[in-house]
């Protein structure tokens, strides 16, 4: 238990985004109510009043229902103008991944928070059990000085939908701003701000506007650099982490369980011990100067989010990721693309010339 009011809050969208990924989650969650959703589509409104939640057309409305905050989880092209109304309205605020996909919509949504409003970024996979894993590691400083980091997020998926495969990037579209929040925040969050970007962005499949597969290669402020790989044009894909270090280096193989897991019907609250337990047979591989061995990886702890943002709404603790750092990554989108469109480095400014 909390031991403070619970949170009434909204979610803005209920396609899978509202209803799959964050709905379970925000129910499960001790200190907040889900009670409302902010949706135009008549189809949808009716799942939402079916599951017992009030249905309202604009956010606007949600002031009057007596809702305090509210996910933003419509399409990413949007995410700017609605978290700024949603601020402007006294909302707390949670934005969905992207945060924002250009670093001057991330930056005006910054200026839209008041000192009494509450602003953070859903990016779970901060929360991944082998991305948990391999901080500990790296804590523990078993890997030594880290030199590199692969990541890769890679799938087949010909049948994109229209909100990514007709929107250009900063419009929305495409895997930077889709799968890459979640490759670069982590490479960020494990290994400091990057300073120099190198992208190739390619449209492999027909009929798209956007790309298909990125490359991104991070140079980051301490020395170590991170290839980011993301694609749904990639039927045959690599390992999901390979880490190199001084004294060491690891890979892991497949896929985190808890987007399965949502997707199979279940939620922390109804999965309890269970939630986030990945498979046994999924370890990871560490290799050292006495030879390699397999290592279990760690629960995933997606359920942590949603309590730590209405920790930080009742009781002022911190929020459980910060807005600026979803500036320095809309950053990385904004140098990736010049990249690609030049061929060469690009280089970010130091964060006291932001």
């Amino acid at each position: 238990m909390t031991g403070f009011e619970p949170v009434r809050w909204a979610v803005a969208g209920w396609g899978v985004g509202g209803r799959v990924f964050h709905a379970p989650l925000i129910r499960s969650a001790d200190g907040l109510d889900l009670v409302a959703v902010v949706s135009t589509n008549p189809e949808r409104g009716r799942e939402a009043r079916a599951d017992g939640l009030e249905v309202v057309e604009d956010l606007a409305a949600l002031r009057e229902a007596g809702v305090e905050g509210v996910t933003i989880t419509t399409p990413a092209g949007t995410h700017a103008d609605l978290a700024v109304e949603a601020l402007g309205l006294g909302l707390h605020v949670v934005v969905d991944k992207p945060f924002a996909t250009t670093a001057d919509d991330a930056r005006r949504i910054v200026a839209a928070a008041s000192s009494d409003t509450v602003l953070t970024v859903y990016q779970n996979r901060r929360w991944d059990g082998d991305f948990l894993t391999i901080e500990q590691l790296v804590r523990d400083g078993e890997l030594g000085r880290v030199d590199r980091l692969e990541s890769r997020i890679e799938r087949f998926r010909p049948d994109l939908p229209r909100w990514t495969r007709d929107h250009t990037s900063e419009a929305g579209g495409g895997v930077l701003v889709d799968l890459g929040p979640h490759l670069i925040d982590q490479a960020v969050h494990l290994l400091g701000p990057v300073r120099q970007v190198f992208a190739d962005l390619a449209t492999l499949g027909e009929d798209r506007v956007s790309e298909d597969d990125a490359i991104v290669m991070l140079r980051h402020e301490g020395g170590a650099r991170s290839t980011i790989v993301a694609s749904v044009h990639a039927a045959a894909e690599g390992p999901r982490f390979r880490v190199s270090g001084t004294h060491g280096g690891l890979r892991i193989e497949g896929f985190d369980p808890q987007e399965d897991q949502l997707f199979a019907g279940e939620s922390p609250r109804t999965a309890g011990a269970r939630w986030g337990e990945d498979d046994p047979g999924r370890t990871l591989l560490f290799e050292g100067a006495d030879g390699a061995q397999r290592r279990p990886l760690a629960r995933g702890r997606w359920d942590t989010f949603y309590p730590a943002v209405a920790a930080a709404i009742r009781a002022g603790s911190e929020v459980p990721v910060p807005a600026s750092d979803a500036v320095h990554v809309a950053e990385i989108f904004d140098a990736a693309r010049l990249s690609a469109a030049e061929g060469r480095w690009v280089h970010l400014p130091s964060p006291a010339k932001n």
